[in-house]
């Protein structure tokens, strides 16, 4: 299963599709789109676009701390993806900007294999317990992919600036 990751677009919904634009060239087609928070109106505010292209697509997406307007969006999310579980958090309140440890420990609370996370603005990829992602922020140009396999994941971390 492919997905393609993202964050912190903060309302730039055009730079969302453009990145996504120059994603589909090397995905092919993509079974869900995940948005960690900060910004994810901006992903649900795509749905009709994103399922003409992918129809079968599943959009996730969670909370960030400034997302005022998403009441109705969680915090976290469990998702089954793949043959593993992914976590998934905007990361603020399990202050990912100073620890990983706390988001870590959250994901192995919840049988998940991977995390995923945002909040911080930068890319990266840290092993604990699990596997934590963070796909940068869409306002610097930057994307994530993860492919997962009989539960084995392959992520790739993209910047297109």
């Amino acid at each position: 299963m492919k997905a393609i990751l993202m964050s912190d677009s903060h309302g730039d919904a055009a730079g969302i599709r453009w990145l996504l634009s120059q994603a589909w060239v090397r995905t092919g087609a993509v079974d869900a789109y995940f948005h960690m928070g900060d910004g994810v109106m901006d992903l649900m505010g795509l749905e009709a676009y994103l399922k003409e292209r992918d129809p079968h697509c599943q959009l996730y997406g969670v909370r960030g701390n400034c997302d005022f307007y998403a009441p109705d969006i969680p915090d976290s999310l469990t998702v089954p993806f793949g043959g593993t579980r992914i976590y998934m958090t905007h990361g603020h309140y399990l202050q990912v900007k100073s620890t990983l440890s706390l988001l870590d420990e959250e994901a192995g609370e919840n049988a998940c294999t991977i995390a995923l996370y945002g909040h911080t603005h930068q890319p990266a990829m840290d092993m604990g317990g699990v596997l934590m992602i963070n796909p940068g922020s869409v306002m610097d140009s930057r994307l994530a992919f993860l492919e997962v396999n009989e539960g084995r994941p392959r992520i790739q971390l993209w910047n297109f600036s």
